[in-house]
């Protein structure tokens, strides 16, 4: 769909100044041009959130040549990486990648794997899942790799959420990530493992349509309307009504910055009394309805695009469905990190020129950035 078949009351340029002028101001590009001589690898990097680390990375002027990445493209695109990137990607499954890699980076950050419930059909599909993680974390304990992985927050049982609280698996997915972080726990423990576990919240960018219906609920609303297709919301009669869940989103650049920023943290060590420094919520803090994303993009749409809402009861295959989401940020803000990208619909619109532009608007701002930061950075 091109751009001027719609006609938008904020700017290309406008959008374009307001998310460039936040990036190359933004305070965590200094500490990641100290990194010039470390080498990243980022596994599950044509995904949405490890083609937006790799994105950052590359926004912030970090040598292309020291980012590695590890995507099988089973469920990620190598388009959802900045052109300069593509030929990087190093396309066999991660535990081919673990068992064999062609380097040992200094930090491995692991978005891979299967992302969502769905995903998962039996027990077998957990295991197969824990044999990657396996072979990574034997990887990384035997080179002295610093380790960063993705959770979710699927885990928590209750509102608001915090990385104290009790969790326990309601589904396969949740009992993978679970097993996961426990094993990663007692690899730091008794092999010294330097590692940070990210409970993800609801990640919603550019870079999820590969995702499809697995996409992000704020984001597929959007792209439901521009496609002019009915937008399926769920209820269940006498527990929700139709809107009613919410969700605590984050914008995907937000989401790789939290990443970078842990990663410049001082190396902490857990005991066996406290191993609270290794885990993390990566959120907002502040729930939105589906009732609410809906309104929102229709506030930034012309009229012949209001999205079209259609009713439904959720599926009966889905068991325990995630109803709410609603994380507690404060740890990660106390370590120091600043959010630069809160405002939703700001963040919105961006996404909206991205995808009415084919994302070669994207990557085109990408590159502005990269070369402002090199002029200003120590790479």
């Amino acid at each position: 769909m091109l751009e001027q078949q719609i006609e938008l009351p904020y700017s290309r340029e406008e959008i374009e100044d307001w998310y460039i002028t936040k990036t190359v101001n933004d305070q965590l590009l200094e500490k990641i041009s100290s990194w010039k001589d470390k080498k990243i690898t980022i596994m599950g990097g044509c995904g949405q959130v490890g083609s937006h680390i790799a994105g950052k990375l590359y926004e912030f002027g970090f040598p292309i040549e020291n980012i590695y990445i590890n995507d099988d493209l089973r469920l990620g695109k190598r388009e959802n990486l900045p052109k300069a990137l593509r030929d990087r990607v190093d396309t066999r499954t991660h535990l081919q990648y673990s068992q064999n890699p062609l380097l040992n980076p200094d930090i491995v950050v692991f978005v891979g794997g299967r992302s969502s419930a769905p995903l998962f059909e039996n027990l077998s599909d957990v295991i197969e899942e824990i044999k990657i993680w396996k072979a990574t974390l034997e990887w990384c304990v035997s080179c002295k790799i610093k380790l960063l992985f993705a959770s979710t927050s699927s885990l928590y049982k209750q509102l608001p959420s915090v990385e104290t609280q009790k969790v326990w698996p309601a589904s396969l997915y949740e009992l993978a990530k679970i097993m996961m972080e426990e094993m990663a726990i007692q690899q730091a423990l008794c092999h010294n493992l330097v590692v940070c576990i990210c409970r993800f919240f609801s990640v919603y960018g550019v870079t999820e349509q590969h995702k499809k219906n697995l996409g992000n609920l704020y984001t597929q609303i959007l792209w439901h309307a521009l496609e002019r297709k009915p937008f399926a919301v769920w209820q269940q009669p006498n527990y929700f009504a139709a809107g009613e869940q919410t969700r605590d989103i984050i914008f995907a650049p937000e989401v790789a910055r939290a990443i970078l920023h842990l990663l410049t943290l001082p190396v902490c060590s857990p005991t066996v009394d406290d191993i609270s420094s290794l885990t993390y919520n990566i959120g907002q803090g502040k729930p939105v309805s589906v009732r609410e994303m809906i309104a929102q993009v229709e506030a930034l749409l012309p009229p012949t695009m209001k999205p079209i809402i259609v009713e439904t009861e959720v599926p009966q295959s889905m068991k325990n469905y995630v109803v709410h989401t609603w994380g507690n940020p404060q740890k990660l803000l106390q370590t120091g990190f600043r959010p630069l990208f809160p405002d939703n619909k700001e963040n919105l619109k961006f996404i909206i020129h991205a995808l009415l532009n084919d994302r070669d608007w994207y990557w085109s701002v990408l590159d502005k950035i990269r070369k402002k930061a090199l002029e200003k950075s120590r790479f």
